[in-house]
């Protein structure tokens, strides 16, 4: 039965007589009226207004998700931008502090030079040094003016710089005599100085290293802020596809009821023609909405892939689980640090996937699905499986929520700082090890000083007393013990990489070979000594005299962990280049490997091995340098050393060093000091150069007694001025390089100039010296190390000048 539309309300959009009105129009046979009541429209138009508002509302939801995030990011890079501020700004205010206190020590200098020898020449050096140093101390006002806690060290340091001018500088410029009471006033207003200065230097070190800090933190944060930003943007996007998704199924029911009217306005066609043509205009722009949902669905789809890419792709690694911990996804970056794959965490508990570790982490996940508070940066420490290599990581938990819901679970982001650990405890050890070592080298420089004194008035006194005469007895016990200190002072020199060395191709089989005598002395009874060395030759590169003092100390340090006899063995081998440190060029590596079956190391000794003055014997059996000096030459020579042991099976050492090709060696064609006492040619001078009055006075007696014209100088500027009023040749020169003013290096630079024939011969406790080192390759060039005895000096000219 067909309905003929009455009882509806009349149409809107047609002007035509309602055809339920018999007066207005009579009742035509088949004519159906199906126009769209009034109600189907207000029902369309209520379905249109729901849709826009709420697409409207839930995006603006996720621009402000968007927007959130860019501002955690933006807020992230504005804290590191501040803290590399600070730093920078620290670092300006050390170096003009730096310029200032070395202005200040300058000007100290200048004004002793004019006290002590009553010269005014040095003054206007002294004054220009004053005005450089409040030149600096101003520009230190202006990059402090903001802090308090600067100007206060600003302050006490001009209050002090004036007092120390009204007390010493003007009155010694003014010309005042030197009295004992201007030196003490001076020296104690100086030491104020000085005190103020490294106070303000030590505040700003320690205020860049908290901006440093700072900026630490403040990065390990950047990864946290860039993936919660990233959660935030998937959570919107989750919530708006939800969204659209609902929509689009109740606009496809619209799409259905709309299709059922146009098939029933087809069949009423020439009843309802204007209705018809609403109808298709309404279908196809609902149609065109769909085409733009599809088009909406498939970007969705995009980005939800792009998201999960990110996740997956993320260099550390993140997972989550559910309410019963219980693993729901893994990225590629966590299954790896499992070992498992991604496929095997799902459902299993972290006891399952990782056991080793699992009580602490699980612990930290209960408290944060319990609490609902985020756990950031938690240290864990183990294996994930028993018998695995011990790693460390940071840990980082958050819950998981659903809006006014109890969190439906708890997500995991794991750093592995295992390797930066390791790279953070080497620096500590690298830093400490050159902070010990400068301390071995400036007390070795003044330590040998004092025995090349004892050794050569020693060496004067046993010639010049009569053969059986009381004292000589005393005076070979007195060059013993120089002796003992000697070697004592070249280790503290090697261990703090001072010592000049000159390293130069060789054969270590045969140096080894060469040391067999003096091992087996060093055997006690029942210590059997077992050389196992190829026969053929390996060429390394390093000073001879250093690798035998590192095999000597690691045989002495076995021979000790033998006290009830056993077997030392020295052997060789060739192992793979991926032994030697890193950008080590050669591509071949040898060990020399010494092994006792002594009493063993504990873990804890094993990992102060080579700490310097850290020792297992009894005191006044060593002195702890041993190791650590092995440590420092072999580091010098590009090479390792490693140990391993076990308590009560003996322990070994391999040295690795880089190997050489044959084409490698290399002659020495350097002069070396020898023991020989020639005496003197006619007319053979000698300029003497060395700040150390009774070092200088030894050598003056003991060459002169030789027959050599010697001519003395104190320090370098006298030495010039020396050689410059001295007539005719000036065959050799022997002069210090550690002096105060102009140094030895200098002096030879600039004495050579005027004097090129004129050969030389450096001496010193240490140096530090680049340049010295390569310059010793030059044959008009010789080094002395203190301490020496009076014999080598002489010997060693006579070597010098004897040289073509």
């Amino acid at each position: 039965m067909h309905d003929s539309g009455c009882g509806r309300s009349p149409p809107i959009l047609d002007d035509r007589p309602d055809p339920c009105d018999t007066a207005a129009q009579p009742l035509a046979p088949y004519s159906y009226d199906v126009t769209p009541s009034s109600a189907d429209l207000e029902e369309n138009g209520t379905t249109s207004w729901r849709l826009t508002p709420g697409l409207r509302r839930w995006r603006a939801a996720f621009v402000l998700a968007v927007l959130a995030a860019a501002a955690l990011v933006v807020t992230d890079l504005v804290l590191a931008r501040s803290a590399r501020l600070r730093m920078a700004e620290s670092s300006m205010v050390l170096r003009h502090a730096a310029t200032a206190q070395a202005l200040l020590w300058k000007t100290e200098a200048a004004i002793r030079r004019v006290a002590l020898l009553g010269d005014q020449a040095p003054a206007p050096e002294a004054r220009a040094l004053r005005e450089g140093m409040l030149e600096e101390l101003a520009t230190l006002d202006r990059l402090s003016a903001t802090s308090t806690e600067h100007r206060g060290h600003l302050d006490s340091i001009r209050v002090a710089v004036e007092r120390w001018d009204a007390v010493v500088l003007t009155p010694v410029l003014a010309g005042a005599p030197l009295t004992r009471q201007l030196a003490l006033e001076g020296t104690a207003s100086f030491d104020q100085v000085a005190l103020h200065f490294d106070e303000f230097i030590e505040a700003q070190a320690a205020h860049r290293e908290a901006a440093l800090r700072d900026l630490g933190r403040i990065a390990d944060l950047g990864p946290i802020v860039v993936l919660t930003a990233l959660l935030v943007i998937i959570a919107a996007f989750h919530r708006v596809s939800e969204r659209l998704v609902l929509e689009s199924e109740h606009a496809r029911t619209q799409q259905a009821q709309l299709a059922a009217q146009a098939t029933e306005m087809e069949q009423q066609a020439l009843q309802v023609e204007q209705q018809a043509t609403m109808l298709e205009e309404q279908t196809a722009e609902l149609e065109h909405r769909i085409e733009e949902q599809h088009e909406t669905n498939r970007l969705l789809e995009e980005t939800g892939a792009y998201l999960d890419s990110a996740v997956e792709s993320a260099p550390i690694g993140v997972g989550f689980l559910d309410r019963e911990l219980r693993f729901v996804r893994v990225n590629e970056a966590l299954a790896a640090i499992n070992g498992r794959s991604g496929a095997s965490h799902v459902g299993r508990s972290v006891d399952e996937v990782a056991p080793g570790v699992a009580a602490a982490i699980t612990a930290v996940l209960t408290r944060v699905l319990r609490t609902g508070v985020p756990e950031a940066d938690v240290a864990i420490e183990g294996s994930v499986e028993a018998g695995a290599s011990p790693r460390q990581w940071r840990l980082t938990c958050y819950p998981l929520r659903s809006k006014g819901r109890p969190p439906i679970g708890v997500g995991v982001m794991v750093l592995d700082v295992t390797e930066r650990t390791l790279l953070e405890e080497q620096l500590r050890q690298s830093q400490k090890m050159e902070a010990v070592g400068r301390l071995a080298g400036g007390i070795a420089h003044d330590f040998n000083n004092v025995l090349t004194i004892i050794q050569s008035y020693a060496e004067l006194l046993a010639v010049e007393l009569p053969q059986g005469a009381e004292g000589h007895g005393e005076l070979r016990a007195i060059r013993t013990a120089a002796d003992r200190a000697a070697a004592l002072a070249r280790q503290l020199l090697a261990f703090s990489r001072r010592e000049v060395v000159i390293p130069k191709v060789l054969d270590a089989h045969e140096l080894l070979r060469g040391m067999h005598g003096i091992l087996e002395r060093l055997l006690r009874q029942g210590i059997e000594l077992r050389m196992d060395l190829d026969p053929a030759p390996r060429l390394i590169r390093a000073d001879a005299g250093q690798i035998e003092q590192v095999v000597l100390n690691l045989a002495i340090n076995a021979v000790h962990a033998m006290r009830d006899g056993g077997t030392l063995t020295i052997a060789t081998r060739e192992v793979p280049s991926n032994a030697l440190p890193r950008g080590t060029p050669e591509q071949r590596a040898f060990a020399i490997s010494v092994t006792d079956t002594g009493t063993g190391m504990s873990v804890d000794t094993q990992r102060r091995l080579f700490e310097p003055f850290f020792t297992t014997k009894p005191a006044g059996e060593g002195t702890g340098l041993g190791l650590a000096t092995a440590y420092a030459i072999v580091q010098a020579a590009d090479g390792v050393i490693r140990a391993e042991s076990e308590l009560g099976k003996g322990s070994r050492f391999d040295v690795i060093l880089p190997l050489r090709a044959d084409a490698d060696r290399e002659p020495d064609t350097r002069p070396s000091p020898h023991n020989g006492m020639q005496a003197a040619r006619a007319g053979e001078t000698i300029l003497l150069v060395e700040d150390e009055p009774a070092i200088r006075q030894a050598l003056s007696r003991v060459l002169s007694g030789h027959g050599y014209r010697v001519i003395e100088a104190s320090n370098g500027g006298e030495a010039l001025r020396v050689a410059e009023e001295t007539p005719g040749e000036i065959d050799l020169m022997l002069t210090d390089v550690m002096m105060p003013g102009i140094g030895g290096k200098e002096l030879v630079q600039r004495l050579l100039v005027t004097r090129s024939s004129t050969r030389v011969i450096l001496m010193s406790g240490y140096t530090d010296d680049e340049l010295l080192r390569q310059d010793l390759g030059d044959a008009r060039y010789m080094f002395l190390q203190k301490p020496f005895a009076a014999r080598q000096a002489v010997a060693a000219v006579r070597e010098m000048l004897d040289a073509d």
